[in-house]
């Protein structure tokens, strides 16, 4: 029987090498407003590309819970024009393992993750649909069609990115923060450092196609705020393996500096702003 003291032989186990494996959905990428974007990068990272990549994805046998569903979209950054790799906005889980993988990633690592009421993905055939709806709003609408990407130049791109049954490592940059109380009961982050999250994936099949693509936005997620330009395409995909095998600490962050770009991937607004309560009994 579970203990509220837990045996130390099983405190090894606690998130080590936790993996996303059998992961399959949506991959996806376009063109947005390059001004924007750059605004919503912290320093000292630096934007690489004026594109917006994303997935919609199960994760069918993560290491640290039940199977979940997650969304993500994510700049193309760089560090010190030396460590090229994704800078995730917010990643949003539903099902099982959602509780688990959104506490594994934000307490673990300082990934930016919250709850979605609820995620859809579904494949019928040569197209698949995805659509993701929080606080009663469908914050995202994806449709693949098997075939022809949209933009046929960044093919190779997006290939280069997945290569088929080889071993890739990819690189995500977060934050990672501790919350401490002053003596007149505020509270502010501390201890703020920027890291390099390195990844391992094996896909084993990639299947481009046609992308359609719709963003919105509630006043806790701004998802409408990555404006649409363009559609560059899509794919259908599987990860055989996708393991979180290291994390680098890169550089001190200055706290007041970059809390701004703390908050929202990760809370809602209530967390900031006195919200009226009803109850219904």
């Amino acid at each position: 029987m579970t203990s509220y003291v837990t045996d130390p032989k099983l405190i090894k186990q606690f998130l080590n090498n936790p993996s996303m494996n059998d992961q399959e959905g949506i991959a996806f990428a376009y063109a947005t407003d390059p001004e924007m974007l750059a605004k919503l990068i912290p320093a000292p990272l630096k934007l690489a590309a004026p594109i917006v990549m994303g997935y919609v994805v199960h994760m069918g046998k993560p290491s640290f819970g039940a199977p979940y569903l997650e969304q993500t979209l994510y700049a193309l950054v760089s560090y010190q024009d030396k460590i090229m790799g994704a800078y995730p906005f917010e990643l949003l889980l539903h099902g099982p393992g959602a509780e688990a993988a959104m506490v594994a990633g934000r307490e673990g690592a300082g990934i930016p993750k919250k709850l979605a009421d609820k995620i859809e993905l579904t494949r019928m055939g040569d197209t698949a649909h995805a659509a993701v709806r929080r606080h009663g709003q469908e914050l995202l609408a994806v449709d693949w069609a098997s075939g022809d990407i949209n933009d046929p130049s960044f093919l190779p791109q997006f290939a280069q990115m997945m290569p088929l049954n080889k071993p890739v490592e990819n690189t995500s940059f977060f934050f990672d923060y501790d919350v401490e109380q002053a003596e007149d009961g505020s509270n502010h982050f501390a201890n703020v450092q920027l890291v390099a999250t390195q990844m391992t994936s094996v896909t084993s099949s990639l299947e481009p196609g046609k992308l359609t693509l719709k963003l919105n936005s509630t006043e806790d997620d701004p998802l409408g705020e990555l404006k649409v330009l363009k559609p560059l395409g899509a794919g259908w995909y599987h990860f055989d393996t996708s393991v979180m095998h290291q994390t680098v600490k890169l550089a001190d962050v200055d706290a007041d500096a970059i809390a701004p770009y703390l908050i929202t991937g990760r809370y809602d607004q209530g967390i900031l702003k006195p919200q009226a309560t009803s109850y219904q009994i």
